[in-house]
């Protein structure tokens, strides 16, 4: 009955933040759509599909293997997130190196580049936060990453919209979404440590190590292809047609897109 009740619970903290997080996500699009076009709304939405396909790079799956280990052993949670986050610090430099030169080899223009290299800085954050809150779901808690899902949203829709009023472009807007994620990065990583009092570091244990990439392999297979399903479409409108086709193209997916949060909440908290 606890089981029961647990996913209960958690499932009702994530629908409502993703309920939250969708409707202000919603009408930021709208209002940044309006005001920069939608052809520097293409590029904005090329450049985050563009580090978001290279983002799985990062994590590799390691995210699902911290939740599954961490939930049947919550006693080994530090050496598990210990061991995850030291072999994704070399693969984040790693995946940075390669999506910078793979932009430049596309030969994307100066705006489109420095918006690559901006959401390129949210990657690497999400990616870590991503890892910290993947330790939290193992003591079966989603409520901090609820609270922070929607604050996150809060602070971009906040700081954007007084950017545009200012009269700031497409840049500014993807400088507000780096200080957000700076903000989810450092949220969890203050979640992990004082909320859940893992006193973790960083370490390379042999046996830990051998563990991650077992178990993580079929996972990093399958967001490989998940990401590539998901993303890759805008990137090759980008690249093939224009990025006033990726603009329209996005509000379609957007709407789509802001209706999934039931399944998503239900799936994260099972």
């Amino acid at each position: 009955m606890n089981k029961i009740s647990n996913i209960a619970r958690n499932t009702s903290y994530l629908t409502l933040a993703l309920i939250l997080q969708k409707i202000i996500s919603f009408t930021y699009f709208i209002i940044l759509t309006r005001v920069i076009g939608l052809e520097m709304m293409g590029q904005y939405y090329a450049a985050l599909s563009f580090t978001t396909i290279f983002a799985i790079f990062i994590d590799l799956g390691f995210a699902n293997t911290l939740i599954r280990e961490v939930a049947k052993h919550q006693e080994k949670a530090a050496d598990w997130l210990g061991n995850v986050v030291s072999l994704k610090i070399p693969l984040a430099i790693l995946t940075l190196m390669v999506s910078t030169g793979t932009a430049y080899f596309l030969h994307y223009n100066s705006l489109a580049f420095q918006l690559i290299m901006i959401s390129s800085v949210c990657m690497v954050l999400d990616s870590f936060t991503t890892t910290f809150f993947a330790a939290v779901r193992g003591f079966h808690n989603l409520k901090y990453e609820s609270i922070s899902s929607v604050i996150y949203q809060l602070i971009v829709l906040v700081l954007g919209y007084f950017a545009l009023l200012k009269g700031y472009g497409v840049k500014t807007a993807m400088v507000v979404l780096a200080i957000a994620s700076v903000y989810n990065f450092l949220y969890s990583l203050f979640t992990v440590r004082y909320r859940l009092n893992l006193k973790w570091k960083l370490s390379f244990k042999k046996e830990f190590v051998i563990d991650i990439i077992r178990i993580s392999w079929p996972f990093a297979l399958f967001a490989i292809f998940q990401r590539l399903y998901l993303y890759l479409d805008s990137v090759m409108i980008g690249v093939l047609a224009n990025y006033h086709q990726v603009g329209v193209y996005q509000i379609a997916f957007k709407i789509i897109n802001a209706l999934q949060f039931l399944p998503m909440a239900f799936t994260a908290s099972l």
